[in-house]
């Protein structure tokens, strides 16, 4: 199939080439003609080069800000008329592919009148007649350079320019299949038009070309089943973002780290896995935005606007985050929330055992291999600064729900630790302090009427009726 169609569209006889290909055989319109053809493709090829760099450094120069923001616009190459960058990826590959065909339909014309040119030049030698001389232009030289240059321009030059504009435009989901599909339609298109016209490739590729085809084709049909996976994150670090309308974008993996979001409308904005680590959202409206798996340490929320606190807890590290006074008390934050955070960034309160940190000492750090352990973060427990009042006068159920209720030092998300916690307080007694050499309860249960304690004094734990009264130490992780 592919090669009838090939052959109607090459068919000198045939639509369309019959209506602009013309047949001559005189030796003076051959030489005009292809002075004319060879000019042409000279202004031709320097327009090509002309809006592939310009396209390339606008491009690179372009930090993907350019990509959201609505206030972004670059020049249009050859026409001059002032868009949208986004808009920049659609208008400039369509001029390249229009001068790209043009370019080739003329070099095709071109490279026919070459070789009547020739044929003709050695009829003129039998004769002694005098012979055509070929028009001086890079794509006509025969040298090695010459040729790899004009290779390069016009096969390889358009393709890599679209693959880089690709590359750029795979940061935006809506935008992943149509540069895909014009990058390449246009390499493939070019690629077989090389072997076309070079007979040595051609004989030896054949085969290989009809497989290539098969395997090309299916990949393009099933690349939108995939195309997720090609997306890359937006870099949107330390950029200037105050006021911006973000409302709905998918910002999925975006870096923006210290990113300046003051006043911008997020609402319904998809920022699950971005790294938000000290970025500025007073007075964000952040109503129904998604921070899934987000990292917020350090992200500044105070005066935020419109939020939901229960998409907040979504997050990673949402407890290292600053909030206003009312977000404080609806997440069960400490009142000194921001002021303790602050003194954890200065250096003035160091994470270690012992330490005062966020109500309660710092009875355990996370260790490679330990269960939620995240490499370059400090997590662990805090146990309570003492016992539950009371002393050993606590069953099991009473110890469980005491630790639930308990609201201390502006922290309201204790419980009572579990075996293993349990046994890390008793490793680290000295450190943490205010222990008793009695029994403490844990909230590992060994069936419906016995769970585990530990003895403070040797730290044997054992299994036992949970009516038993023992002390308690309430815990709560960071």
């Amino acid at each position: 199939m592919f090669n009838k169609i090939w052959t109607k569209i090459t068919g000198r006889s045939r639509a369309p080439r019959s209506s602009w290909i013309e047949d001559c055989t005189h030796p003076e319109v051959v030489k005009t003609m292809h002075e004319s053809y060879s000019k042409t493709i000279n202004k031709t090829m320097l327009s090509l080069l002309g809006v592939g760099l310009y396209s390339l450094l606008a491009v690179a120069s372009s930090p993907d800000k350019s990509l959201i923001a609505t206030n972004s616009s670059i020049q249009t190459p050859l026409v001059g008329t002032s868009i949208s960058f986004q808009g920049f990826l659609i208008v400039s590959p369509f001029l390249l592919v229009i001068l790209t065909v043009y370019l080739h339909i003329l070099f095709g014309y071109w490279l026919q009148l070459e070789k009547k040119r020739k044929d003709m030049n050695e009829q003129s030698l039998k004769n002694g007649e005098p012979t055509i001389e070929s028009v001086p232009a890079i794509f006509s030289f025969s040298e090695r350079l010459p040729r790899f240059v004009t290779t390069f321009i016009f096969y390889w030059f358009v393709p890599l320019i679209l693959c880089f504009m690709a590359y750029k435009a795979f940061a935006l989901k809506g935008l992943i299949l149509p540069m895909f599909y014009v990058t390449s339609v246009v390499t493939l298109s070019l690629v077989f038009l090389q072997i076309n016209r070079c007979a040595k490739i051609k004989r030896f590729c054949y085969a290989l070309l009809r497989i290539l085809r098969v395997l090309l084709v299916g990949f393009m049909g099933s690349f939108p089943f995939v195309a997720d996976s090609f997306r890359r994150p937006l870099n949107l670090q330390r950029e200037d973002l105050h006021d911006a309308w973000l409302q709905g974008l998918d910002l999925t993996g975006a870096d923006m780290r210290n990113a300046n979001l003051k006043g911008a409308d997020l609402r319904g904005t998809i920022l699950r896995n971005a790294h938000l680590n000290e970025a500025n959202f007073q007075g964000a409206n952040l109503r129904e935005a998604d921070f899934t798996k987000a990292d917020l340490s350090s992200a500044n929320f105070r005066e935020g606007k419109v939020m939901d606190p229960y998409l907040i807890k979504n997050a990673v590290n949402w407890e290292r985050a600053y909030y206003s006074s009312e977000l404080l008390s609806t997440l069960n934050l400490s009142p000194t929330h921001n002021e303790e955070l602050d003194k954890l960034e200065k250096g003035i309160i160091k994470v270690e055992i012992g330490n005062y940190y966020r109500g309660g000492k710092i009875a355990y750090i996370l260790q490679p291999g330990d269960k939620g352990y995240v490499d370059g973060k400090r997590h662990g427990l805090i146990a309570a600064e003492a016992d539950l009042p009371g002393g050993d006068k606590y069953t099991w159920e009473a110890a469980k729900k005491a630790c639930d209720d308990l609201n201390e030092n502006g922290y309201s998300d204790w419980h009572l630790p579990s075996k293993e916690e349990l046994n890390k307080l008793y490793l680290n007694r000295s450190a943490v302090g205010g222990f008793s050499d009695y029994d403490y309860w844990s909230s590992t249960e060994g069936s419906a009427d016995y769970a585990w304690f530990q003895y403070f004094d040797n730290g044997i734990q054992i299994i036992y009726y949970k009516n038993y009264n023992l002390c308690v130490r309430a815990v709560r992780a960071f």
